[in-house]
């Protein structure tokens, strides 16, 4: 190991070190605990400048692949680190007051959210299959931990219980299919998967089990249909700000996992294979579409509806990967992006206007609440605009691009397909904004504690969404710049 290894790796190494700082502290000074958000923010933010820094063309030249080449430093790697760290941001800001009104506040949750967010960025710069199994593990260990925080509800160990056990059973599926790859190509890296499958006469039997249950594997982790049951239950019982990040996080790193594994498909599967893997996924972007949005229609709990609206918004992500070239990463981002802002500002709100989390979260409950609180009611109205995509929310500008990119290369009937089911979504977004202004105020609030650090996060996320989808230009010129970068 050489001084670039390590500090290649300066990112997780920082977030580690704050998570070990803030449960130390917990030990030895628990009259600290408020002061344990703002240690995990500072952790974060210096894992975002690490990522500028350590990155090629930056502040410090470092090898494109380090430890034999098990790591890749990219600006595209960069690019999606930046996203979850903002994903981990947001979270981290949405969780002050929640933790302090169910007092539970102590440094186990920062300690599992930063743990959480060091295994997502291993697995995004992770060039092989068993770096992304570890980096799985450790990420997936955390949030099942996070799921069942809220110790005293027994809503919480249900919802934790149910994404444990559906997990364990992804766990093995990604386990065996990597040994299936392995068998079947004699080895576990990306690239040389790609170069032994172009060598080969045509596609082992193998390797097409172990890449479909490896798509399983990632399908679930990003909520696709028919893998999705896990997400409804485990979002509504899980406390509302690790939702936030529960909901876009590992859906981020899941995203480019995924469209590893179909490059080197593309890489070496011959044209009869890339159109088979291609079918594939437009099949889970319609089913991920249609039963999300159909599923979210009849929903009057909010959490549960935005976890179906979030399975849809998968499926509308899929429509950029169906075509599996590297211009798909690009339309990717700005998806991800648009759907961290907008999901993380919705699940904020929702869990500094909710009180009672163990009961449900009706949409009903929201009525007249957007003149009593009019700073959080405009930010959900904004979240919810957004998550609809209605101009001028970055969530337009996501959906543009992802559709624009399906017209692009041919697949006009699947974005047609996109475009009726945003209809039929944009129905249930106006819903919650007709709720907020339209309807009296039938409950009153009460046992609120609405905070600084959530209003900072909300007002953030609507005011991101709105920034970045009236004057995009920056935003595109960045991220084209980062995927189109070698």
């Amino acid at each position: 190991m050489t001084r670039s290894d390590w500090m290649v790796l300066l990112p997780e190494i920082l977030l580690c070190g704050g998570g070990i700082l803030v449960l130390m502290l917990d030990a030895i000074a628990p009259s600290l605990r408020r002061a344990f958000t703002a240690i995990s923010l500072l952790a974060t933010a210096a894992a975002a400048w690490a990522v500028y820094y350590v990155t090629p063309g930056h502040a410090m030249t470092a090898p494109a692949a380090t430890f034999h080449g098990l790591l890749e430093t990219s600006p595209l790697t960069a690019a999606f680190s930046f996203v979850i760290l903002l994903s981990t941001a947001l979270c981290l800001l949405a969780s002050q007051g929640y933790l302090r009104r169910e007092r539970i506040l102590s440094g186990e949750y920062h300690a599992l959210l930063l743990w959480c967010a060091t295994g997502l960025l291993l697995m995004l710069r992770s060039t092989e299959l068993l770096m992304v199994f570890l980096a799985l593990e450790l990420l997936s260990l955390c949030l099942y931990s996070l799921a069942a925080y809220h110790r005293r509800l027994s809503i919480s160990g249900e919802a934790a219980i149910k994404y444990f056990l559906m997990g364990a059973f992804v766990s093995a599926f990604v386990l065996y299919g990597i040994a299936l790859v392995y068998g079947a190509t004699g080895s576990t890296r990306f690239d040389a998967i790609g170069a032994a499958l172009a060598a080969a006469p045509g596609v082992p039997v193998l390797a097409s089990l172990g890449f479909l249950m490896l798509v399983a594997g990632f399908g679930f982790k990003m909520s696709l249909v028919p893998f999705h049951a896990w997400s409804p239950d485990t979002y509504q019982g899980a406390p509302s700000p690790f939702v936030a990040f529960l909901s876009v996080a590992p859906k981020v790193a899941s995203a480019l996992v995924l469209y590893r594994l179909l490059a080197a498909v593309a890489q070496g599967g011959g044209t009869a294979n890339v159109a088979r893997w291609s079918t594939v996924v437009a099949i889970l972007s319609v089913l991920s579409m249609v039963v999300g949005n159909l599923l979210a229609l009849v929903q009057r709990d909010i959490k549960r509806m935005l976890a179906y609206s979030g399975i849809a918004h998968m499926g509308y992500l899929l429509l950029a990967l169906v075509t599996l070239d590297r211009a798909s990463l690009m339309p990717v981002l700005v998806y991800l992006l648009a759907y961290v802002l907008m999901n993380a500002g919705a699940f904020t709100v929702v869990t500094l206007l909710y009180s009672r989390p163990g009961e449900q979260h009706l949409i009903s409950d929201l009525a007249g609440w957007g003149y009593r609180y009019p700073l959080l009611g405009g930010c959900l109205a904004v979240c919810m605009l957004s998550l609809g995509g209605i101009p001028p929310t970055v969530g337009f500008l996501g959906k543009y691009v992802v559709f624009l990119k399906a017209v692009g290369d041919g697949h006009v009937g699947l974005a047609i397909t996109g475009v009726l089911m945003s209809l039929i979504g944009v129905f249930y977004y106006l819903r919650v904004m007709y709720y907020l202004y339209m309807k009296p105020e039938t409950r009153q609030p009460e046992g609120l504690l609405i905070d600084v650090w959530g209003r900072t996060a909300a007002v953030v996320a609507a005011l991101g969404t709105l920034a970045l989808g009236i004057w995009p230009t920056g935003l595109l010129q960045w991220l084209i710049t980062a995927t189109t970068a070698k």
